[in-house]
Parts: structure tokens; C-alpha cells; sequence
């Protein structure tokens, strides 16, 4: 199986789950998933692990499972994951410094397989502790200080929305959302807020997608993708989780269309959302070695 492959995997469930109606819950919204070394998992990675059938969130590779003194149990099929392996090359013309050297960072993808906790065999039960969610909510304070940090504007209204063309978000006051059936108050507010920041990302002066199109077209619904996908990433690094938006309903059979037509219409999403949420960690305060080139 090939990198592509799973993309395309997730994209048929995906669209597999929007056709069925109903009340669609985005099936990534209210998990988390972490390693069995008690690292988050992220980004698209997400998503195509809220498909498996397992219900616990713990999981790793055949070593990292063997390094815990566990066992994969015979017969047992692993999850296929993605993640971009980086390095740094030295060259004249780099924009990037690490460690005194001036080059550029690259990076190339590369797959690689996990087991649940449910499919090993072994003194599991130390790794109950994950999956049990800690609700971290009400201490908001790293989420405000994030926010914050983005230099974003923001103003108080009726409804949530981004202005491109003034360059500021919208949004209701605090005390306006309330809790819904699977998330509080403060989930819904945050992820709210979240899905117009990473529109924010887009504009000419960051991100530079494309933002000037109107509601019910093709690019409108692929921009909304972003968005939904960019509120997961930043959640899930917030350790907030996310929730389905009382308006997904509206963008449904955009999305169905905008999936069907392009396989890589997932992956192009969840890469543009990616950068988004990379671009508001950027303008976090820098503790790493790598800076910018001037």
C-alpha cells in the first residue's frame, strides 16, 4: 500500500459517512489518540485512526509495543499512518539557520504501520490511564495566551464569520454558546473559534488561499474543509476537543461533491489546513534553535 492509497482510503469512508445523513459527527471531533509512548497523534493521522474499529485510543508500532514488553497478537492487521520525514541540507542560497549552518529543510512522506492496545497481548492495563479524558476546559489559559499570540483581530457580534477584505474574525461573546449534546460551552466556543482563525490564515498576507468565493460553490466548500480540519489541529494541540458545527449541515453536500470529484481533495485540505495551523504556531514565542534567515 502506498501513501496515496490511504488518502484515497479515507476519502471513500469519508464520503461513505456524509451519504448516510442524519446528524453527521465528524468521527474525529470528540477523540484523541495517543502512542504507546505518550505522544498525541496528529493532522490527517487523526481522522484516518477515528475509522478504525477500536475503541481505545492507545496505540504503536510493532517495536514500540515490543520496547513495553507487549505483543502483537498473532493474525492481527495493522493501521497504516503518514508522516513527513524532514532533514536539513546546507546550501548557499538557504533561508533557514541551524546551529550556525545556513540551508534549507526538506522534507518527504513516508507511511508507517500501528496496532491498537486491543490487538496486543501483555500487561496492558498500565495503559489505561490514556484513555481516560482528562477535561481541560475550564483552564483555558494556554488556549487565550495561543489566540493571543496570532495578533488576530477580533470582534464581538451575533454570528461567527471572517471579513477578508477588513481582516478581522467575528465572534459571538462567550456567554452566547451553550453546551450541545456531545460538547460543552467552552468546546464549542473554542472550536468556533478556532474554524475562522484558520480561515484568518488564508488571507494574501499569510496562507494566501483562495477566500473571495461565494457560498454553495465548489472552492466555497473546499475552504470550509480547511477550516473544519484546520479547528481539529489546533484543538487537538490545545488538548481541546472539537465538535460539529450547528451549520455543517449547509456544507454537506459540497463536501460530499468536492470529495468525489478529486480523490486528493482530503489530503490538499488537510495539507492547506496543516500550514495554517502551522503558520499560527509560528507566531507563537520561539523556544527552538531554528530561525529565520534575514
Amino acid at each position: 500500500m502506498k501513501p496515496n492509497d490511504v488518502v484515497k482510503g479515507l476519502t471513500t469512508k469519508l464520503i461513505d459517512l456524509m451519504k448516510k445523513g442524519g446528524k453527521w459527527t465528524k468521527p474525529w471531533a470528540n477523540k484523541r489518540f495517543i502512542s504507546v509512548d505518550g505522544h498525541n497523534y496528529t493532522g490527517i493521522n487523526c481522522m484516518w485512526l477515528a475509522f478504525a474499529k477500536y475503541d481505545r485510543k492507545v496505540w504503536g508500532t510493532y517495536k514500540q509495543w515490543a520496547k513495553h514488553e507487549c505483543q502483537v497478537s498473532k493474525g492481527e492487521k495493522s493501521t497504516k499512518l503518514l508522516f513527513f520525514k524532514k532533514y536539513f541540507k546546507e546550501q548557499d542560497k538557504g533561508r533557514i539557520e541551524v546551529n550556525g549552518k545556513v540551508g534549507n529543510i526538506y522534507r518527504y512522506l513516508r507511511m508507517f504501520d500501528v496496532f491498537n492496545v486491543e490487538q496486543v497481548e501483555g500487561n496492558t492495563s498500565r495503559f489505561d490511564k490514556f484513555d481516560v479524558f482528562e477535561n481541560k476546559v475550564n483552564d483555558v489559559s494556554h488556549a487565550e495566551e495561543f489566540i493571543t499570540n496570532t495578533k488576530a483581530k477580533i470582534e464581538s457580534g451575533d454570528r461567527a464569520y471572517y471579513v477578508p477584505s477588513m481582516d478581522y474574525i467575528c465572534m459571538p461573546d462567550k456567554d452566547a454558546f451553550i453546551n450541545t449534546e456531545h460538547s460543552t460551552a467552552t468546546e464549542n466556543y473554542y472550536t468556533t473559534l478556532f474554524h475562522e482563525m484558520t480561515h484568518w490564515t488564508g488571507h494574501k498576507d499569510r496562507c494566501n488561499r483562495e477566500l473571495s468565493t461565494r457560498f454553495g460553490s465548489k472552492d466555497y466548500a473546499f475552504e470550509e474543509l480547511v477550516a473544519e480540519l484546520g479547528s481539529c489541529f489546533i484543538a487537538t494541540h490545545l488538548n481541546i476537543t472539537s465538535s460539529p458545527r450547528e451549520d455543517h449541515a449547509q456544507y454537506l453536500n459540497s463536501w460530499i461533491k468536492c470529495l468525489e470529484e478529486n480523490d486528493d481533495a482530503i489530503w490538499k485540505a488537510s495539507s492547506l489546513a496543516n500550514k495554517a495551523f502551522e503558520h499560527c504556531k509560528e507566531l507563537q514565542p520561539q523556544t527552538n534553535a531554528i530561525k529565520e534567515v534575514a
